[in-house]
């Protein structure tokens, strides 16, 4: 079987700062590198030509200037057609999507275990890990064969395949680091409303819900987290999702961001979470704190105890709660409720101390020594 290749793409636009640094993090990685410009103003252009002349690297590098081709007639951007039309403008036998902010440590290894896997079978596709953050890290989908491959959303875009059946899915445990700030949460919002509007998709209601969270409006959020669980059916390809929209109704209901009169749902996602998967813990955890909200001390104690029972997650897991899965989170409430059930009473003094206009006071037999 011979050798495989890659094409490394990239969507781009007014990235003088960074555009370099990222060229030279896939130059090794990558057999030929597509860059689709849309629209820079700056001196984005000049610096991808003069690394091109650097390099001398005129064949492996196509740059495609494609102006506003991708923005709606409202002046919104289409990321996930802007990012297929550069893998069908590959050439190579698989493509990978990266943005102008994503960082690659360690592109030798990456590539040293894509030819392991591809020379052996090309029907594969490869995750890998995208860290926001020094914790958290979560998995997507940036390598698979260029002839089926597309990427689909208009924000929060993901890379599949039109026979993804027939693929395997390979994962790569070296991050790719993308420590973008100062996201445009009114932007997103309204790209994924848009996109809602032409397909009402489970994916894009969790990701409508995570905006409103981030936006502070719980109550909006809410009801976007119930569409994503209680709409569709369950998608396996989506588990970890799924879970984290049970998550985030459980949380909003916990912060008391929606008001009491909604704890009742946290019993529902905690039950559901269990019936779904009983080695998990968060479904004990959170009927746990339904049951402390109630002051069911001994009921809560029998559900956070059997975190001792699940299994740990293993590799990187997207949406899972640290304080909840280290221990931390449950030990707290079991304590809580240790607490909670040796002192039913709150302890006061028998008599008030009662100070009068002279300043003198009067003592009663006080339980404080």
């Amino acid at each position: 079987m011979s050798r495989s290749t890659l094409s490394c793409c990239l969507v781009i636009k007014n990235e003088q700062d960074k555009i370099a640094s990222c060229l030279n993090r896939i130059n090794v990685l990558a057999d030929e590198i597509i860059i689709v410009d849309t629209g820079s103003t700056d001196k984005t252009p000049n610096i991808i030509q003069a690394w091109i002349e650097k390099y001398k690297a005129h064949k492996g590098v196509k740059l495609i200037k494609v102006g506003s081709k991708f923005h709606d007639s409202d002046g919104d951007f289409d990321f996930g057609a802007a990012k297929t039309f550069a893998m069908k403008n590959a050439t190579k036998d698989f493509v990978m999507w990266l943005d102008a902010t994503d960082t690659i440590e360690n592109q030798k290894e990456i590539k040293e275990s894509f030819l392991k896997i591809t020379n052996k079978s090309k029907k594969v596709y490869f995750a890998l890990p995208t860290a926001l953050s020094d914790k958290f890290a979560y998995v997507r989908t940036r390598i698979g064969p260029r002839e089926t491959a597309y990427v689909s959303g208009r924000v929060h875009e993901f890379m599949t395949f039109t026979n993804v059946n027939e693929l395997t899915r390979v994962f790569i445990p070296i991050s790719i680091q993308n420590r973008k700030k100062n996201r445009d949460l009114a932007r997103n919002l309204r790209l994924l409303l848009k996109e809602w509007d032409k397909n009402e998709t489970s994916r894009t209601a969790f990701y409508i819900a995570l905006t409103y969270r981030e936006m502070t409006r719980p109550k909006d959020a809410l009801e976007w987290y119930r569409k994503r669980i209680y709409r569709f059916d369950f998608i396996e390809e989506f588990r970890e999702e799924f879970f984290k929209a049970l998550e985030s109704i459980a949380e909003l209901v916990l912060e008391s961001l929606v008001g009491s009169e909604y704890d009742g749902e946290l019993m529902d996602v905690g039950m559901h979470m269990i019936e779904l998967d009983p080695t998990r813990v968060e479904g004990y955890y959170y009927m746990g704190k339904y049951h402390m909200k109630k002051g069911e001390y001994d009921k809560a104690l029998g559900f956070l105890r059997k975190y001792t029972t699940c299994k740990r997650p293993k590799g990187y897991k997207l949406w899972l709660n640290g304080s909840i899965y280290n221990g931390k989170a449950i030990l707290n409430a079991i304590e809580q409720c240790k607490t909670a059930m040796k002192y039913t009473e709150v302890l006061i003094p028998d008599e008030i101390l009662d100070y009068g206009s002279s300043g003198t006071h009067k003592v009663g037999n006080s339980q404080y020594y």
